[in-house]
């Protein structure tokens, strides 16, 4: 990434080549890169540094769903709540914390249809309670969560993302990286100017630093076996944070 530079002595400006084009405080120079200061503060080095590390997530959701059907509404849905009952039990002995589920809506709705010989047809009503759960957990329970939902009796189990407990672990990680870099580049640019980095004058964290979370990041169960029952296995993987920042720096003419 190309550096900005902003000297305080004119005499400077032989150093400078083709890559850092330089104007005073009365002139400025269309599309340059750098300024120079002739106010007698000292001379300053900005440079933008990038950084980009991978996290691994430590939190994983996903919804469980549970249909259960009956002639009467109070039947359908006292069903439902015994599965759900059941399901939310075998999450929390896994050790998922209560406030790590959540319900996320109940529903009961009914359809009726006719049946029988066409002269003597009547009308039978069946009725469905949905229950749907929100579930929380360390990204390592994952499979297990999956496990205990569908082993007792969940209609489906979906949805699966991770995420962090802690969101910004992964944002200053990216930017110590950034800075690093950005030091790196005042460095190699200070040197070839026969000067020294003396010191941080300020640091612009970018607002529009963010995570990229490639496919790898998310992963969905597949449909259960037959026969055989085999542990679900999820698999984290990583999400990538990126970082950019300005720092200037404050720069002195090197010892001979």
């Amino acid at each position: 990434m190309p550096s900005r530079i902003a000297l305080g002595m004119p005499a400077l400006a032989a150093l400078v080549g083709s890559a850092l084009l330089l104007s005073t405080a009365s002139t400025a120079i269309a599309d340059t890169a750098a300024t120079v200061d002739t106010s007698g503060s000292p001379a300053t080095l900005t440079v933008e540094g990038e950084g980009q590390v991978n996290v691994v997530p430590d939190l994983a959701s996903l919804n469980v769903t549970v249909n259960r059907s009956a002639t009467t509404s109070r039947a359908a849905l006292s069903a439902a709540n015994a599965r759900t009952d059941l399901i939310t039990r075998a999450i929390r002995a896994l050790g998922v914390p209560s406030s790590g589920i959540q319900t996320q809506s109940v529903n009961v709705s009914n359809t009726s249809h006719k049946v029988g010989p066409k002269d003597n047809r009547h009308l039978i009503r069946q009725f469905t309670a949905t229950e749907s759960l929100f579930v929380t957990s360390a990204a390592t329970l994952a499979g297990a969560v999956i496990d205990a939902a569908t082993h007792n009796g969940a209609s489906s189990a979906n949805g699966l993302s991770f995420s962090f407990s802690n969101p910004a672990a992964g944002q200053i990680a990216a930017n110590k990286a950034a800075l690093a870099n950005a030091q790196q580049q005042a460095n190699a640019a200070a040197a070839a100017l026969a000067y020294t980095v003396t010191g941080v004058q300020s640091v612009d964290l970018n607002p529009q630093s963010g995570v990229v979370s490639p496919g790898t990041s998310k992963s969905a169960p597949g449909s259960a076996p037959t026969g055989v029952t085999t542990p679900t296995t999820v698999h984290p993987g990583v999400q990538q944070v990126d970082a950019e920042v300005e720092v200037v720096y404050t720069i002195a003419p090197s010892s001979a």
